[in-house]
């Protein structure tokens, strides 16, 4: 699915901003790729925050994906899921969000690969690249040789880096094989998330 776009925004907890609110801001950027995720919302909220974020992604013409759960996706009528080695299966998730849906999963370990035998995947998130803030317990970071077998390994669904990932890092990422980038605290903890926002869009647009 390489038509997605270049550029992905997770939302995220430990901002001072709402997850609604982060997402308007990257939207604002320009950007056009939100994954909600949440590791400490209950599920009815996580369900209403969502939805609230599904609307202003539609109205912004916007890919809207979840977090973890096809059913928190399934329930706020987002596009697709994003899944992490311990949460459903992509032939899961398949099932109940159905063919048309965006399918994403982590891909840390050449191990992981296992996980694109026989399922619709639509694209990979790999990583991290360096160590981060905004997830706790991340695998261990890559190096820019094992990044590139991994990305090699998933070959030719469009990856994309993720763990600490600046603008500046966009054009060796590249190189690399990567497809595109996801950020999340270079937008939900910058100063002005917009700007920030803005900065990442116009970098993997050149």
């Amino acid at each position: 699915m390489s038509g997605l776009p270049r550029l992905q925004f997770l939302t995220l907890d430990a901002s001072p901003l709402s997850h609604r609110d982060q997402a308007l801001a990257a939207l604002q950027g320009g950007v056009r790729w939100i994954q909600f995720r949440t590791k400490t919302l209950p599920e009815a909220a996580a369900i209403d925050q969502a939805a609230r974020i599904a609307e202003l992604c539609r109205d912004y013409g916007a890919t809207f994906i979840i977090n973890d759960s096809p059913r928190i996706a399934l329930a706020a009528e987002a596009d697709g899921v994003h899944l992490g080695p311990d949460d459903p299966s992509p032939a899961e998730a398949r099932q109940l969000l159905g063919a048309y849906a965006v399918v994403g999963v982590t891909l840390n370990f050449p191990a992981h690969l296992a996980r694109l035998q026989g399922a619709q995947v639509d694209y990979a998130g790999v990583g991290p690249v360096r160590a981060t803030a905004s997830k706790a317990k991340h695998a261990p970071v890559h190096s820019a040789e094992s990044l590139a077998e991994l990305i090699a390994g998933a070959a030719p669904l469009p990856c994309f880096a993720i763990g600490g990932v600046t603008a500046a890092d966009f054009p060796a990422l590249r190189v690399q094989g990567a497809h595109g980038i996801a950020v999340s605290g270079a937008i939900a903890l910058a100063t002005d998330p917009t700007a920030a926002a803005r900065a990442l869009v116009a970098a993997v647009s050149a």
